[in-house]
């Protein structure tokens, strides 16, 4: 069985039809088609603001239902995952 891979930005996991693009149209292999298009960023935001625009999503679409999990929990592993995302990681 195959890894899961998750973006690198938002920590969606990453499934067939779901990488972003680079300049040349070409799948990028770390980056999602939500946050990473045509060689770029989609959005200039900060690590706290893709939390909180990730965490809506989830709330919106049920994701949180389906996982069991409290909005508390999921902020929590949140601001524990994304420090380790490469867009986020601090560069030693």
């Amino acid at each position: 069985m195959d890894e899961m891979t998750y973006c690198q930005s938002c920590g969606m996991p990453l499934t067939k039809g779901t990488h972003g693009t680079e300049h040349d149209g070409s799948q990028n292999s770390e980056y999602c088609l939500y946050c990473y298009k045509h060689g770029a960023f989609v959005d200039d935001c900060t690590m706290e603001d893709m939390i909180a625009i990730s965490l809506q999503h989830m709330k919106e679409s049920g994701i949180l239902e389906e996982q069991g999990k409290t909005e508390e929990e999921t902020l929590e592993f949140m601001n524990s995952f994304f420090p380790d995302l490469k867009r986020w990681k601090k560069s030693s």
